[in-house]
């Protein structure tokens, strides 16, 4: 509503209040919309931080994870070596205690042959070359090695019952 001249003064008095109060209340619907938008944008800004920070704080779980998983298999790796060095050793024992000839001589030869073979592949693989030759042998004998595992299985269970 304008204001018109022409009409009557109480009329016109009127008029004004009512144009001042639309305009007030159209001020204050602004105002509040303002203030809204401010508030969803501050809030859309503080979510966006908070998503960042989750985001980078997440790297670096993974990232540490990563450094724990590898020192884990360098460990791992290391503690193979020292085996197959410990195997080879034994291997080597079992040669100089053993006699010269004879069934105990043969056998004695067989078991540090078998000894030495076995240090020697624990010392020269790692864990994804041990890894990808018994996955090798289970595909080649998969009945075989569900035997072993049974019986590995079974032979685990009844030594924790104990």
């Amino acid at each position: 509503m304008t204001y018109d001249p022409k009409r009557s003064n109480t009329a016109s008095s009127v008029e004004r209040e009512l144009d001042r109060s639309s305009n007030q209340a159209h001020g204050a619907v602004d105002s509040a919309a303002d203030k809204a938008h401010s508030a969803v944008d501050s809030a859309a800004d503080k979510a966006q931080n908070l998503a960042s920070t989750v985001q980078d704080k997440a790297q670096q779980v993974s990232d540490k994870a990563q450094d724990i998983g590898q020192q884990a298999v360098e460990r791992a790796d290391a503690a193979t070596t020292t085996v197959g060095e410990k195997m080879t050793d034994v291997a080597q024992t079992i040669r100089d205690k053993a006699p010269a000839t004879g069934t105990v001589a043969n056998v004695a030869d067989t078991a540090a042959d078998t000894l030495e073979r076995a240090g020697s592949y624990l010392q020269q693989q790692d864990l994804a070359d041990m890894r990808a030759d018994l996955e090798g042998i289970i595909r080649r004998h998969p009945i075989e090695s569900l035997l072993v595992g049974l019986g590995v299985g079974y032979l685990l269970a009844r030594s924790t019952r104990r």
